[in-house]
């Protein structure tokens, strides 16, 4: 028997407001419920904080790379390539060069950290690989779901409907992530924390930022 199901959105990030002070030190932000429109308040919120932890363990409510990374570059900065298909010669992929981040007005001066895990995946890889060249960055957390790149549907008999990606998605350097996700700077996963209701990612997250030189 075939039944129509449902795609559940899991999200493991702070319950609550989009954004906000976690300490006078940190600034704290999740995406999967960031608006672009709101990022020029956000930033001007945080721009006395020494860091940022900017929360991708979600899957982003807003595509938002070149949204936060303007306020992080401090030059144009690559952060992916590609692989397609040559349809003239069945068979044979070719590298191009993704787009880059350039810097906006606004320049953030605090460290980012940036928190992954299970649930990062596709759009919330990508932005996590646009995030990670920003200068001090760290990403903090467990490996993504590696099923980063876009999506081409392709229909089945019987109504049936799969999805592949379409590009191939690696980092400049042609290190790949697809399959390999997103491996973090530093792994924290949590295990004593979930049954006393505390998130070890984001403590870990916010004593690096407090005690970053």
């Amino acid at each position: 028997m075939r039944l129509s199901g449902k795609q559940t959105v899991v999200t493991h990030d702070l319950v609550g407001d989009t954004f906000r002070l976690l300490t006078p030190q940190v600034a704290y932000i999740k995406l999967s419920s960031i608006k672009a429109a709101d990022l020029p308040a956000y930033f001007e919120k945080a721009k006395n904080a020494k860091g940022m932890i900017v929360d991708i363990r979600n899957y982003p409510s807003e595509f938002v790379p070149f949204a936060i990374g303007a306020y992080l570059a401090t030059k144009p900065t690559p952060f992916v390539a590609f692989t397609s298909a040559d349809l003239a010669n069945p068979g044979a992929f070719h590298f191009s060069d993704g787009p880059i981040i350039a810097p906006g007005p606004v320049h953030f001066n605090g460290r980012i950290v940036i928190l992954v895990d299970e649930t990062t995946r596709s759009q919330a890889e990508y932005t996590a690989m646009a995030l990670r060249v920003m200068p001090g960055a760290v990403v903090i957390g467990s490996t993504t779901a590696g099923a980063d790149g876009n999506v081409s549907s392709i229909s089945l008999p019987g109504q049936l409907n799969t999805m592949i990606s379409g590009l191939g998605i690696f980092y400049p350097d042609h290190r790949p992530t697809q399959r390999i996700g997103i491996v973090p700077d530093i792994v924290v996963i949590p295990i004593k924390g979930l049954a006393a209701g505390r998130d070890e990612v984001v403590e870990t997250a916010t004593h690096f930022i407090e005690n970053a030189k």
